[in-house]
């Protein structure tokens, strides 16, 4: 007599009308399909990364490695497959957990494992192993370094002064980007203090600390009221740290340290220009734009409880934060995130209406810009990365990204917040983004996972965007 074909446990699921199995055991977990980030240039099956139980994970679409097209829908599911490189399936529907016989031809499994085509009450092997390698190269991808500032780069950097620019009431301020931790939004409610200055709107909860939040219209005796798209910048003002509100940002700015002189008197006589401690002229006749004195912010008796309050909570975090922190400018292209290394951002200004157009130049060139005397290319990120600009672009922003004696503007849709990440926070970005990864090389995880970053490596950027100018070059 034969013995009986063994049984194991199997998952059932579905892609379009076709059913699938697992063994239950290759699969940790089933998760509703949730946000999925967009890694642009990935392999065509691979749908982005998702956060997976606070990690970030791969996902692929069972249905493209076939051959077919995703068309998620309420019942769509993800798979987190077991393995020596977990990857997140994402497939139509899942099925139920079943007994079936062990296909004989099963073999020795490594990595992920096999899925098994139910057919006609019969299992046919599908090697997944096979099927991810005409999509993704599982070779192990090269490792890249810091690039280490240069004594002469740093010689440079100490000639410019950085500006963070933002508008008050329709009037352009600054102040120096040494001053600034982060940039964020303005929360949507705020913890009033009673018997506190008219310019103090509230505190707020900032990585369980309290936060002073200030008006800064208000503290400058400017009228106006907060507009929804408000930003919240976190100065440090001595051992303080305090929110000031204002309208939107502008830019961020790297001028001529003798491009800055001191503002006229006649500016000091008032209550609201009283803070203004200098004045910066822009380059090529670009106007003047006042730069605020944060000391003088907080000068006066009513204020000086704020920072008290701020320079308490501030000594609180100081503590706190064992681990070391990385900022960086994000920006959005479409509905995706990406972040910069604020170090390697040499300005962000406004797209200008005009730019110098370059005969015979790629599409992805929108033209140049002088910017401090050198003439600039002006790349459409959102072509590059294949995203189709949201609605609400009104005011795309050009990130000017600088190394070595390169640079570099790169068109975005807007620039959202300057963002400490710790270190903890910040992984390796996974293998299966193919080439893609020698771009994106690290990932941000935020809010257990609910919020991913992708963070482009600066030096990357540039060299693809020289490869791709002198490829188009070439073919024409």
């Amino acid at each position: 007599m034969s013995s009986p074909a063994a049984n194991a446990q199997f998952l059932t699921f579905y892609v379009s009308d076709s059913q699938f199995a697992t063994r239950a055991t290759d699969v940790s977990e089933v998760f509703r399909r949730p946000r999925i980030t967009r890694v642009p240039n990935s392999p065509p099956s691979l749908l982005g990364i998702a956060g997976l139980r606070g990690a970030a994970a791969p996902v692929v679409s069972l249905s493209k490695l076939l051959g077919g097209e995703d068309k998620p829908s309420g019942e769509a599911r993800l798979l987190m497959m077991k393995g020596d490189q977990p990857v997140a399936l994402a497939v139509d529907r899942v099925g139920a957990l079943t007994t079936l016989p062990t296909a004989a031809d099963e073999g020795v499994r490594q990595g992920i494992g096999r899925l098994y085509h139910v057919e006609d009450g019969g299992l046919r092997v599908v090697n997944l192993e096979e099927v991810l390698l005409r999509d993704f190269s599982w070779s192990a991808m090269p490792r890249r370094t810091t690039v280490d500032v240069e004594q002469g780069t740093v010689e440079e950097v100490e000639d410019y002064l950085a500006l963070l620019g933002f508008e008050l009431d329709g009037q352009t301020y600054s102040m120096s980007l040494d001053e600034v931790d982060e940039v964020l939004s303005l929360p949507g409610e705020l913890t009033t203090v009673a018997e506190a200055h008219e310019a103090a709107l509230g505190v707020m909860n900032l990585r369980g600390q309290l936060l002073p939040i200030v008006s800064l219209p208000i503290l400058l005796g400017l009228a106006g009221r907060e507009p929804a798209s408000a930003k919240v910048i976190v100065a440090r003002i001595g051992d303080a740290r305090v929110g000031l509100v204002v309208d939107r940002l502008t830019a961020i700015l790297r001028v001529p340290v003798g491009a800055i002189g001191a503002a006229p008197a006649a500016l000091n006589r008032g209550k609201g220009t009283a803070q203004v401690e200098s004045i910066c002229r822009l380059p090529d006749s670009g106007g003047l734009v006042a730069v605020l004195s944060s000391e003088r912010l907080f000068s006066d008796e009513k204020t000086a409880q704020i920072l008290a309050d701020g320079r308490s909570e501030a000594t609180t975090m100081a503590a706190d934060e064992t681990s070391s922190t990385e900022r960086f400018v994000i920006f959005r292209l479409g509905g995706e995130e990406y972040g910069l290394p604020l170090a390697a951002v040499d300005e962000v200004v406004r797209l200008p209406e005009t730019l110098t157009r370059v005969p015979n130049a790629p599409a992805f060139i929108e033209g140049v810009l002088n910017l401090r005397g050198k003439v600039t290319p002006i790349i459409d990120q959102r072509r590059r990365f294949h995203s189709e600009p949201r609605g609400d672009a009104i005011a795309p922003r050009i990130v000017v990204t600088a190394l070595d004696d390169r640079q570099a503007g790169f068109i975005v849709d807007a620039v959202t917040e300057i963002l400490p990440v710790r270190a903890e926070q910040i992984k390796q970005t996974p293998a299966m983004t193919g080439d893609a990864r020698r771009l994106f090389t690290r990932v941000a995880t935020l809010d257990g996972g609910a919020r991913l970053i992708l963070l482009l490596e600066p030096k990357e950027l540039l060299d693809r965007a020289e490869r791709d100018l002198l490829a188009s070059l070439d073919a024409s």
